[in-house]
């Protein structure tokens, strides 16, 4: 296809989605428009042909508009026989998918992407690139594959009549599901039940859906201008401020440090470095207090069932930039079991037996210890993280962009804190333990 025909074709596909939406009883604000921006590298965008005040309704879509489970016309019995919100969507996409024309979806399907830079389409070249992101661990290929060939492609398998995938190789499938999935993960989001559907008592508030009119618009954290509000019947975008003629309108990802935003969304960008986090296993802090603390097994689980049986044990904990306005530096719970490591066994015993746990805010020897433990997570980052850009393939060379960029601001967490834990190593530290005693506003962890 020649670039003014691929032209022509995309911008075909934007109009028909367009009136598609409209035909879907979507209302659509004549101050924006859906603007080619391929030049800018961000594929489609919405843009203010006319000054928007705060507050004005940009576009409203109905909720039976929306792409959901129940909307599709996956039969119930079928949905049923997944049992899995997730895999249930995945499925109900596979067969609106296969349907081409048949389905009420086709102009909605025809403007989504076909491929994605997300980690989960990496090679293992690529991810080794990202060693010591704890978003390797995150990727669940293995897991994907193993439920969308056990749970999901018998089924396409078993209705034939249903799914029309009678010429498609399992692999074929696997790569579809895969794609599906992949779209779940950048455009949908949790829709809430409208009011006068109840929820049974085995179900959340929540379902998960596509909205296809939300997925027109670019998120960027710092230019941030417009916002998704819940009605009963339907979903709206909303201005949150004035935005001029011109301007690019943008949803937010919300408080995403950049290996969630690469790993949902296939991209990563300083405007979500602020953000950042690494993940510090509990692990490697056990490893590190009976190396440093000279602890011998028997004590070292007694402090760890405690601290457990109090429900203040996590498996990891993130370390967040200082002045993080979502997240602690140094979290509660990390506090917590620093302190209890590295308190004297007779103090502990005084706490167990008082059912007391350790005060939230770093000691200084908890600081110390803490600090043994960030400068060992940072040996887990790969020593030399280069690529060679003469033979590298120009998606190879754009991932490996991505994945210096998130581990270099990893890197920065590890480097902020340890400074400020050499400050609480000081003897005047015991005056700036308030830098990380937590914050009843901020967030613990993340999801």
């Amino acid at each position: 296809m020649t670039g003014t025909a691929e032209a022509d074709d995309f911008q075909a596909k934007s109009q028909s989605f367009l009136a598609w939406l409209q035909q879907h009883g979507t209302t659509i604000s004549p101050k924006i428009e859906l603007a080619d921006l391929r030049q800018d590298g961000c594929g489609r965008g919405v843009l203010a042909v006319q000054d928007i005040e705060e507050d004005e309704e940009l576009f409203s879509v109905p909720r039976t508009s929306i792409l959901t489970i129940e909307t599709s016309t996956l039969p119930a019995e079928i949905n049923a026989q997944i049992n899995d919100p997730w895999l249930g969507l995945i499925t109900a996409m596979v067969l609106e998918h296969s349907k081409g024309d048949g389905s009420a979806w086709k102009a909605y399907f025809d403007v989504l992407p076909e491929q994605f830079d997300t980690p989960m389409f990496w090679s293992e070249e690529e991810l080794a690139w990202l060693r010591g992101s704890a978003v390797v661990d995150k990727i669940g290929k293995l897991s994907a594959d193993k439920a969308f060939s056990e749970r999901v492609i018998p089924i396409i398998r078993q209705h034939p009549e249903i799914f029309g995938a009678a010429d498609r190789s399992d692999d074929d499938l696997l790569t579809l599901c895969h794609r599906m999935g992949s779209t779940i993960m950048a455009y949908a989001f949790d829709l809430e039940k409208p009011s006068a559907d109840q929820p049974r008592e085995e179900q959340d508030g929540w379902e998960e859906d596509e909205e296809e009119s939300e997925n027109m618009l670019n998120a960027d954290a710092d230019r941030n201008n417009a916002k998704l509000y819940y009605e009963d019947d339907k979903v709206i975008m909303k201005s949150i401020k004035p935005i001029p003629a011109g301007e690019e309108i943008f949803n937010d990802y919300g408080s995403l440090p950049n290996i969630d935003v690469l790993r949902r969304y296939g991209y990563a960008t300083s405007n979500y470095s602020r953000y950042d986090v690494v993940e510090v296993s509990q692990q490697l802090i056990r490893d590190v207090a009976k190396e440093q603390l000279k602890l011998n097994d028997d004590l070292l689980e007694q402090r760890i069932h405690y601290l457990e049986e109090q429900g203040v044990l996590d498996d990891a904990y993130d370390i967040a930039r200082p002045g993080n306005e979502d997240f602690e530096p140094i979290t509660e719970e990390l506090c917590i079991l620093v302190n209890a490591l590295t308190m004297p066994q007779t103090d502990f015993d005084k706490l167990q037996t008082k059912e007391k746990l350790p005060k939230p805010v770093l000691a200084t020897a908890s600081a110390e210890l803490l600090g043994v433990v960030l400068r060992k997570r940072q040996l887990a980052y790969a020593t030399d993280n280069k690529i060679d850009v003469a033979l590298a393939e120009s998606t190879s060379l754009h991932r490996w962009h991505m994945a210096y960029h998130v581990i270099e601001g990893e890197k920065k967490v590890l480097f902020e804190a340890l400074e400020m834990l050499k400050n609480l190593s000081q003897p005047t530290g015991e005056k700036r333990k308030a830098d990380v005693d937590s914050g009843s506003t901020k967030k613990k962890q993340r999801g």
